[in-house]
């Protein structure tokens, strides 16, 4: 399994102008109501969610990364959305910093294992503090895409 399976380029979003969580949030489900994933009901339900699980314990990890993660009823495929904050956003962080790299995970209720093993996929690949430099300097979705690719094969 790569996350790049999981991920298209019109799911990264690099020079996010977000402000908060729930900006955050909105800006990158916006990505799937805009790829046809997610109506706006849903969308909303999506955001409500990540809220949810935001006030149980940050998803903000610390060295500048999040990863936030909720699974939808009636959302038939697992997605990875990408987001570069360059200004950094407060989550919460378990080291007070923060955020300028949030890694959203978005999965089907039906396949919960997939989702938790995405997600600790992601959090091994974000040791790799060069792999998050190069994200972060990407000009272009496909860039960006392309250095998770090469690291994680």
């Amino acid at each position: 399994m790569s996350i790049g399976d999981y991920i298209k380029p019109e799911y990264v979003l690099l020079n996010m102008k977000a402000q908060n969580r729930h900006d955050v949030f909105a800006e990158l489900a916006g990505c799937l109501e805009t790829a046809g994933l997610l109506d706006k009901t849903a969308s909303g339900v999506l955001i409500q969610k990540l809220e949810e699980r935001e006030k149980l314990s940050t998803t903000g990890v610390g060295e500048s990364i999040a990863i936030p993660h909720a699974s939808l009823e009636g959302f038939s495929e697992t997605v990875i959305l990408i987001g570069v904050l360059p200004n950094g956003v407060d989550f919460a962080s378990v080291d007070s910093q923060p955020v300028k790299v949030v890694f959203m995970i978005i999965g089907s209720q039906t396949v919960p294992r997939l989702h938790i093993q995405i997600l600790a996929r992601i959090v091994r690949l974000c040791r790799n503090k060069d792999l998050i430099r190069k994200v972060q300097e990407a000009s272009t979705p496909q860039e960006a895409l392309e250095a998770i690719r090469l690291v994680d094969n």
